[in-house]
């Protein structure tokens, strides 16, 4: 093997390593995205429902007012049942106050049903902030892992770095440039390597895409140094003998 395919496969060596770490950093950035959202998804639906919940609040003290208003006009009107000096104005006083105190009877209904709605919401919001600040530990959680993760991280990819810098100085500049490129579209995994299934055939493989590679073209790879790419998947070929 020539030097310049050994230089990228050690190249690739590293690039796998930094790869790797970045999918476990996304991974991890990726859990706390989530469960960030479903904490502020969660925060807002509880807003939401104890806004609608404030809202019957307000109509249930309007009613009580109502009914308190109500009811002191039924005791004038009582009051008044003292002074009639007539039947038909003690009867249409009475008539007067039957019709307040049905009416009250009815926004009193309306006012039970309303209680009865504004403790049963009350009761959910008690349950959904309880599960909320269950979401929110687990958030808190995840975020330490992750800033650990960082903090680790950050010191495995200084170290892989100037392995990297090392390994790519070993390399042509627009070979290294051609490698960046496919170490972007393959996540690090630029190199592959060309197999001969069957020893007793010319027949070639690209394992990174299983498609034929020419007898031409894995004869140039096992004879000279230079950097030759798949037709198929563009990654760098290199041969291994006895592979």
């Amino acid at each position: 093997m020539g030097a310049t395919i050994q230089a990228l496969l050690d190249l690739q060596e590293v690039e796998l390593q930094v790869a790797d770490i970045r999918r476990q950093v996304a991974s991890r950035e990726k859990r706390v995205a989530a469960q960030q959202a479903r904490v502020q998804a969660g925060q807002k639906e509880l807003a939401a429902h104890r806004d609608q919940t404030r809202t019957l609040q307000i109509e249930f003290d309007a009613l009580d007012l109502d009914v308190k208003s109500r009811d002191g006009g039924v005791a004038r009107l009582r009051e008044q049942l003292n002074t009639v000096r007539t039947n038909k104005e003690y009867q249409a006083i009475l008539a007067e106050m039957n019709n307040a105190r049905a009416e009250i009877a009815r926004i009193e209904a309306r006012g039970m049903e309303l209680m009865q709605q504004i403790e049963t919401r009350k009761t959910e919001a008690d349950a959904r902030a309880a599960q909320i600040a269950v979401e929110e530990t687990r958030f808190a959680e995840l975020r330490g892992e992750l800033e650990r993760a960082q903090q680790s991280f950050s010191e495995r990819l200084a170290r892989l770095t100037a392995e990297r810098d090392a390994a790519a100085a070993k390399v042509h500049p627009e070979v290294l440039k051609q490698f960046n490129r496919i170490s972007e579209r393959y996540d690090g995994e630029v190199m592959a390597r060309v197999s001969r299934p069957n020893p007793r055939r010319d027949e070639f493989i690209c394992e990174g895409c299983n498609m034929s590679v020419s007898a031409e073209r894995a004869s140039a790879l096992m004879s000279r140094d230079d950097v030759t790419t798949c037709g198929q998947c563009g990654r760098i070929l290199h041969f291994v003998r006895g592979g």
